[in-house]
């Protein structure tokens, strides 16, 4: 009978070996597809959200995941491992391995609608939903990067803001809102050869805030060379994916942009731009005083008192 149990071990044991071995020849996502009959409905609520919230998932930690989930850190690990993972660092490098592929925009915004149940309220509920998960993941960026951040940017005699296409609005929103706190800076936005007009703009005491996702692209590589020629601090504000737009940036704020591989939202870099201004001005409120009164002195010059300034 004992030697009948044993037999039972050992196919058991190999059936499991088999098993693991099969998980560590999957990619991430082939991994929750197949792990649902393992799972207790805890757990399955941990790789519900681990599918829909990818590029939070690689910057939140377990408890921070269990907060958003309503479950416990312990069963966050225990779920990665039952997918076959040692932790949550190698989770996180099979979710950095699944970002890798690349989508295009149509597929992006076809992956959103499918959350959607196709109406204006199951649209908006579900673009919330991932806009509050976006800002929770915000708030596990580390304070002493975001305290090397504001140091640039105080430090700085001018501050260089770029982004292109969606991210060139940003850009030129910053910089607006710095100058009006007392700081000094500009919008660099243009592409391609135009782009070389911005370079040579760039001068001794710069700092450059850099909006950059994704992947190297020729702008980024360049401007990001001339900002080390002149010795000149970078900011890098990018998503948590795979791939830095550049490894040599001074430092990098990762900041989610919605569901991996659905259409890219701002509002998280909005807010993690926003949160920058307001330490600016805490950190200096004189100029920042100064420099709103002049520029409420300057609308009434132009205006009258017709604006009730």
């Amino acid at each position: 009978m004992r030697h009948i149990c044993c037999n039972g071990y050992n196919i058991a044991c190999r059936k499991r070996n088999v098993y693991v071995a099969t998980m560590n020849d999957m990619s991430f996502s082939q991994r929750l597809a197949v792990s649902d009959t393992d799972l207790t409905p805890a757990e399955r609520r941990v790789v519900d959200y681990l599918a829909r919230n990818r590029e939070m998932a690689l910057l939140a930690s377990a408890a921070d995941m269990a907060l958003q989930i309503g479950t416990s850190d312990a069963t966050v690990i225990r779920t990665a491992r039952k997918l076959g993972f040692s932790g949550l660092e190698e989770l996180r490098r099979g979710l950095a391995g699944d970002l890798k592929r690349d989508l295009t925009l149509s597929e992006r915004i076809e992956n959103d609608l499918r959350h959607t149940d196709g109406g204006v309220s199951g649209a908006v509920a579900q673009t919330v939903e991932t806009l509050r998960a976006t800002l929770d993941a915000m708030m596990t960026i580390a304070a002493e990067d975001l305290e090397r951040a504001m140091d640039v940017l105080i430090m700085a005699q001018r501050v260089q803001v770029f982004g292109i296409g969606p991210s060139g609005h940003l850009a030129s929103y910053f910089a607006a809102q710095l100058t009006r706190l007392g700081g000094d800076a500009r919008p660099l936005r243009q592409t391609g050869l135009q782009m070389a007009d911005d370079l040579i703009g760039l001068r001794a005491g710069d700092a450059i805030l850099a909006l950059a996702y994704d992947r190297p692209y020729r702008e980024i590589t360049a401007l990001v060379d001339r900002a080390i020629s002149l010795a000149l601090p970078v900011i890098l504000i990018t998503s948590p994916g795979p791939v830095l737009p550049d490894y040599r940036a001074d430092v990098v704020l990762r900041v989610a942009r919605g569901r991996a591989d659905g259409f890219g939202l701002h509002a998280g870099t909005l807010a993690l731009l926003e949160a920058l201004l307001t330490a600016f001005a805490a950190a200096q409120p004189d100029p920042a005083r100064e420099t709103l009164d002049a520029l409420n002195a300057a609308r009434k010059a132009i205006s009258g008192d017709g604006m009730g300034l």
